[in-house]
């Protein structure tokens, strides 16, 4: 790699480490922030135009589109960790080789899964305990988003790949246009040309298509050395190992997740609609406390990599204390204004005095812990970032998940009330914590080896 590409502020390897994560972690945050618009966009307008039957349709399919994106998330993790670590180590020919392989697989992965989704959706929907009366609309729904299925794959591991060369903006700005386009589109096909739920699911579908589009783009206009050739696509056996490795368990790590919080759902189904409706806010409002956690949690997964890559073991330990203290405090802060100002908060999402109750019950629950997740995060995220996804996925699957479901399960009366249901997550992360921390320190010495790439 020449030497511009050492001077550019892509390269995490060099400069002010603070600014350096907070440049990288902010347009992160933003897209995050689209990537949540989408389905919020695709509720109101159903829920509006078409009516409540309809958005319990598109709710119903929710779960498993977060399956899909965690699963195509964790590929676009394991490309980025290894891209990373051949662009701190300034070589080319390996950026390439996962570049190419990655984009390849994604495009192959995407067209395999399509035709078993959509012979699989009923199944699946009914599986899920879906009301017959909306399941026709759910699995109309459900089919015509599965045909985004090659678009969503390619975007994330095409997103991967940007962030793991430094450049965090430029997914942020596809995923902006294709929000952009997603209410453009809702507008004209549900307002427009009336075509019900299944205009819903084609707006989402072309927003997809074009913000992956516009990833491949990018990718085709990077310098020399880094640039995707379209008619270099093959998958390499090796590379691709090396990606699955830890694409895999980051993948299954997040549909694990988001199976304990169904069983969480369930244990609050049991308590009420006040309950519902408190849990459904306090989901919303916890929004604003996740968010950044996850920005910079990408952020050190992607620092570490390069820095580990380029064998600057220093820079990398500094750079993890670093995010840890700005996670810390980024969470301090937005816990202790959250909590301050908690019943105004809940009251711009009910009108009802029980729900903004026990609402503002759960948030001083877990809002004080929730600095906890974020050292969870941040311990996760490096052990990532250094080429070690295995533990990580085993520690969050069985005590955050697993034990979570256990406490439920087992303990059902002890969890009678919202504050109750609530306690598991800050009990659960902390356990994870001291796990993560037991690994961290324990093989401190083969976290921090340099990767000869």
């Amino acid at each position: 790699m020449h030497e511009s590409a050492k001077r550019r502020g892509s390269n995490l390897t060099t400069g002010t480490i603070t600014r350096r994560l907070v440049v990288f972690a902010v347009p992160l945050l933003g897209a995050s922030v689209v990537q949540l618009l989408y389905s919020t966009v695709d509720l109101i307008f159903v829920g509006r135009v078409l009516g409540t039957r309809a958005a319990a349709a598109v709710g119903a399919s929710g779960l498993l589109v977060t399956c899909l994106v965690g699963l195509f998330t964790g590929l676009g993790t394991g490309a980025s960790v290894l891209t990373a670590r051949y662009f701190g180590a300034y070589d080319s020919r390996g950026i390439s080789r996962v570049m190419h392989t990655s984009i390849a697989f994604a495009i192959a992965l995407g067209l395999a899964l399509i035709p078993v989704g959509l012979a699989a959706t009923p199944l699946l929907l009914r599986a899920l305990n879906t009301p017959g009366e909306i399941m026709v609309d759910a699995t109309r729904y459900m089919r015509i988003y599965l045909l985004a299925l090659v678009s969503i794959v390619v975007y994330n591991v095409g997103a991967g790949l940007l962030r793991a060369l430094g450049d965090s903006l430029s997914p942020m700005v596809c995923q902006l246009i294709g929000g952009v386009l997603n209410v453009a589109g809702n507008a004209l096909f549900l307002v427009g040309l009336k075509w019900g739920i299944a205009g819903s699911a084609l707006a989402t579908l072309c927003s997809q298509t074009v913000a992956a589009a516009l990833v491949l783009v990018y990718l085709a206009h990077l310098d020399e050395g880094r640039r995707l050739h379209l008619n270099r696509l093959r998958i390499d056996g090796g590379t691709l190992r090396a990606v699955l490795a830890i694409g895999v368990p980051t993948g299954l790590q997040a549909v694990m997740i988001t199976f304990s919080n169904v069983v969480v759902q369930h244990q609050i189904n049991d308590l009420g609609v006040t309950a519902i409706a408190a849990f459904t806010a306090w989901f919303r409002v916890e929004n604003f406390l996740y968010f950044p956690i996850m920005a910079l949690g990408v952020a050190l997964a992607t620092f570490t990599a390069q820095n580990l890559g380029a064998g600057l073991v220093a820079r990398a330990r500094r750079g993890v204390l670093i995010c840890n203290v700005m996670a810390a405090g980024v969470t301090a802060t937005l816990s202790v204004a959250l909590l301050w100002g908690s019943r105004s908060v809940f009251a711009m999402f009910s009108t009802e005095p029980a729900v903004i109750e026990v609402g503002t019950a759960i948030a001083w629950v877990v809002a004080p812990c929730y600095i906890v997740f974020a050292f969870m995060e941040m311990l996760s995220s490096t052990i990532r970032g250094a080429g070690h996804a295995l533990v990580p996925m085993v520690i969050i699957v069985t005590l955050l998940c697993g034990l979570r479901i256990v406490l439920l399960l087992a303990l059902s009366d002890s969890f009678s009330t919202a504050p109750q249901v609530a306690l598991v997550y800050p009990i659960t992360w902390t356990i994870s914590v001291v796990a993560l921390l037991a690994y961290y320190y324990g093989r401190s010495d083969h976290l921090w080896r340099v990767h000869r790439v």
